[in-house]
């Protein structure tokens, strides 16, 4: 089991390189939610009514929670809101961002994938095995602020 931040878990998947974004400006939490917090004037490409609306209330804070994990999948719950508006219900609008970002990094389509109420599926396994071949991912979870990865031995 290995248990790492944020940016750490996120580079080992391939999805981020190090660091996290600059409008990310705190992450934390407790229990089984992870707090990302975000200043959404600093994100660049939104869509102009989402660009409109961060003008209004900049401050993003979205709390995350695994609500399960199946098959290498983890299906992450999503609440997110800015200035106590729902912010989560414009999920839907970053797919196609996200399709690209992976496409960008060579990494498998549709392993992030979108998912009706405000919810993500993040294919960990598929993630972890295109980078470290022969990983096998068993559970995925988020424990006071941190990102635990639970793995088997490599067969």
């Amino acid at each position: 089991m290995v248990t790492t931040s944020l940016p750490d878990a996120l580079t080992r998947l391939g999805l981020l390189s190090g660091r996290l974004p600059s409008f990310v400006t705190d992450v934390g939490g407790s229990g089984d939610v992870l707090e990302v917090v975000a200043d959404a004037r600093s994100v660049t490409n939104l869509p102009a009514p989402v660009r409109l609306a961060t003008r209004l209330t900049p401050k993003v804070t979205a709390r995350l929670r695994v609500e399960d994990f199946a098959d290498g999948v983890a299906t992450v719950s999503v609440d997110a809101s800015a200035g106590g508006l729902p912010a989560h219900k414009l999920l839907g609008l970053a797919a196609g961002r996200i399709e690209g970002r992976l496409a960008a990094r060579r990494l498998p389509a549709g392993s992030v994938r979108v998912l009706p109420d405000s919810r993500v599926a993040l294919d960990v396994q598929k993630l972890l095995a295109a980078r470290e071949p022969g990983t096998r991912v068993q559970g995925f979870a988020f424990r006071d602020g941190a990102v635990v990865i639970d793995e088997a031995p490599a067969a």
